[in-house]
């Protein structure tokens, strides 16, 4: 089997792409005879130590692995493999005690470098590092930017053929894997073999924690399984990470995982740079043209969330029909039309996304301008989520709600999101009281100016 080569995108492009089970976009690919080679034809930088001689890799599989050297080794890391000089001091927060072998549970906006708290933990110990990571997309550019950074990293999901798993599951256990990035679903069978191999993980990382919350009563119930995956692995020390989490989700995370005794590290959820608006208009003709009015004045990206994928469709194609360049982008489309899109959109051959929230989690683009909401969120925290791509490279960005009473006849709206258009009071601090911070002055909203 020929592996493809693609070009590495630059590092000035997201770390995240579109779900896609496409081979030229994956940052493992398979010979004939099973054995991982990266998207050259090479094994991992990490996995070819004493490979002439057919030896083990030196990472010690068979036994507790350690996170050890301290933040002078994980600093001397990050420089190496990142080019940082130095971390953030909410990073320094989690490190801390995620070092000492504590669990950690944090909560840091988004763009703060959440996951170089597991990256840099993982090159320091002398097992594998887990990490569960609810979307491919994810895992994929992840992976593929540890890949191109020398760290020896995989994913295992429903994207890869079977052939494909069979030969990540080989490799982790041969110790040729460094970070393992795991779907939840795919928990079960991963953890089995890791247990019969005698490998207990020196890290075990949950990216997106609100997932457990959000997502594991319904849509993905495997999630409130995941104390039981952390138990049959060992216990390892956890680190669970998430953008935003109120006080009632960070409790359910720690219960559900198993670590109550774990250090919480929230850091401030206000976004200074961002001013948060709310409208009401009257009838969709209003609201679409408000729409165009606020899509001409961004000076910049511009994305669009619908609640369903054919208001998402018609939005698209009525802005397409008045000459602005808009793509579509939600679950229905197929993984190539995803990819293309988002593609599109990180290169600025896109100006706008209409989405549904599965252009949520995974979408890093540093230079949005405009978030804009035809109609309220389900949930005020699925809300500042979405809010949340906008203004990553710390300039001046706008979050708009246009929205109608009639709105919400359509699905079941959170309390907290109902009150946060209907009332009259400083947009930030509601937010900011939603999760359950103070805020002592408001840096921009329509209602404090």
């Amino acid at each position: 089997m020929r592996c493809s080569s693609a070009r590495p995108p630059s590092r000035s492009r997201s770390r995240t792409r579109a779900t896609s089970s496409s081979p030229r976009r994956r940052s493992w690919c398979w010979s004939a005879k099973g054995r991982a080679r990266d998207n050259r034809g090479d094994l991992p930088r990490a996995a070819q130590n004493g490979s002439r001689s057919g030896a083990r890799d030196p990472f010690s599989y068979g036994v507790v692995g350690s996170i050890a050297g301290g933040l002078p080794r994980a600093r001397e890391l990050l420089a190496r493999h990142w080019g940082y000089p130095r971390f953030r001091v909410p990073q320094l927060r989690v490190l801390g005690p995620l070092l000492a072998g504590r669990n950690v549970l944090t909560v840091l906006p988004t763009g703060a470098g959440k996951s170089l708290c597991y990256q840099v933990p993982a090159l320091m110990g002398n097992a594998l590092t887990l990490v569960v990571s609810p979307l491919i997309s994810l895992m994929q550019d992840q992976v593929g930017a540890l890949r191109r950074r020398g760290v020896a990293a995989a994913y295992l999901n429903s994207a890869l053929p079977r052939e494909a798993r069979r030969a990540v599951l080989e490799a982790t256990l041969a110790g040729q894997v460094r970070l393992l990035y795991c779907a939840p679903e795919r928990l079960g069978s991963l953890v089995g073999a890791l247990r019969r191999a005698g490998i207990r993980p020196a890290l075990l990382a949950v990216d997106e924690a609100h997932c457990i919350t959000e997502w594991g009563n319904e849509f993905r119930p495997v999630y409130r399984q995941l104390g039981r995956w952390r138990y049959l692995l060992g216990d390892p020390p956890t680190l669970a990470l998430t953008g935003s989490a109120t006080p009632h989700t960070r409790a359910d995370i720690l219960h559900v995982l198993r670590i109550p005794q774990a250090d919480v590290v929230v850091t401030s959820f206000d976004r200074p740079n961002l001013r948060f608006a709310v409208e009401r208009v009257k009838d969709n003709r209003t609201r679409f043209a408000r729409l165009r009015e606020l899509i001409r004045g961004a000076g910049g990206a511009v994305v669009i969330y619908a609640p369903t994928r054919r208001l998402v469709e018609l939005v698209t194609r009525a802005l397409l029909r008045r000459s602005v360049g808009a793509a579509p982008y939600h679950a229905g489309l197929t993984a190539a039309v995803r990819r293309r899109v988002l593609d599109a959109f990180l290169g600025d051959r896109v100006a706008v996304v209409v989405a549904t929230t599965a252009f949520g989690m995974g979408i890093d683009k540093p230079d949005v301008r405009r978030v804009l909401h035809w109609g309220p969120a389900r949930t005020l925290e699925g809300y500042y989520q979405e809010a949340g791509r906008a203004g990553r490279d710390g300039g001046p960005a706008g979050c708009w709600v246009l929205w109608r009473p009639e709105d919400f006849g359509f699905g079941e709206h959170a309390a907290a999101m109902r009150r946060y258009v209907e009332a009259w009071r400083c947009r930030r601090r509601m937010l900011l009281e939603y999760f359950g911070e103070r805020l002592d002055g408001c840096s921009g909203c329509d209602v404090c100016g």
